[in-house]
């Protein structure tokens, strides 16, 4: 096991979910501020550069993106497959504070959270156990995902001398693609496109390993009709116990 992404004590599905949920959002525009921010990454995104991005401009449209976004509300839908079944479903719908803060309600939820396995006493045990050994592998996985995205400063500099520059292709065409290895287990991958005309987001993939077995995660963004560029769509696999977690956020309206 990766020690150091090990949590202790057992979590709900609902919880595991909400852990996911919370490693795709925020922390990513943290990365590619600091992306922007770096000196010798200027001479890649430039003016003068085939890239043409100004980082400084890219800082301050990410944001302004992230504030606006603040301002509406939407749903967000978590769905937990494993061995191709749907164990959760759970749909929030997400708001924000006057003072910025997240606020979520649970609009529905399946099945509820606390029923009780069916069967004698044995089965039940055994059915907990396992129940619990996977929701532990979960958190611990969600955890790993999550610390990508609050990588210390001097860890994520390191990546990033060592990152590539290049244009994306085809449904990226457009775009600007980072891609940095070795960031935080040897062999892991962490690439992110940025948009050259909305200066956003377009697309964020984490490739690294849980117990020695490949974890992915992928987050697509889309724009609003005001413009206003959000995660769409954030998908996590682990081929190994075959678990995907999909969550999905639609139905953005204006606060009032």
């Amino acid at each position: 096991m990766n020690s150091k992404f090990k949590v202790n004590g057992k979590h709900s599905y609902t919880t595991v979910l909400a852990l996911v949920s919370r490693a795709f959002v925020i922390p990513l525009l943290a990365i590619l501020l600091l992306v922007t921010e770096s000196q010798w990454v200027s001479a890649y995104l430039g003016p003068s550069s085939p890239q043409g991005l100004n980082p400084e401009l890219v800082a301050a449209t990410i944001k302004g993106n992230a504030q606006a976004l603040k301002s509406f509300s939407y749903q967000e839908r978590m769905q937990l497959e494993l061995k191709g079944e749907t164990k959760k479903v759970t749909l929030n719908q997400i708001s924000h504070d006057m003072s910025g803060n997240e606020q979520k309600t649970l609009l529905s939820e399946e099945p509820a959270e606390g029923g009780q396995p069916s069967g004698g006493r044995l089965k039940q045990r055994v059915v907990a156990k396992k129940t619990g050994e996977f929701k532990e592998m979960m958190h611990n996985i969600a955890a790993l995902v999550k610390s990508y995205t609050e990588l210390p400063h001097e860890q994520m500099q390191a990546a990033l001398k060592q990152a590539t520059f290049s244009q994306g292709q085809a449904d990226m065409a457009g775009s600007i693609q980072i891609v940095m290895r070795n960031v935080n287990l040897n062999g892991d991958t962490m690439t992110i496109w940025i948009d050259r005309t909305a200066m956003l987001f377009r697309r964020a993939v984490i490739a690294t390993t849980y117990e020695g077995n490949p974890v992915t995660t992928t987050a697509n963004y889309a724009m609003l009709p005001s413009g206003q560029v959000y995660m769409a769509q954030a998908i996590l696999t682990y081929p190994k116990k075959e678990v995907v977690v999909e969550i999905d956020n639609s139905n953005y309206q204006r606060s009032q």
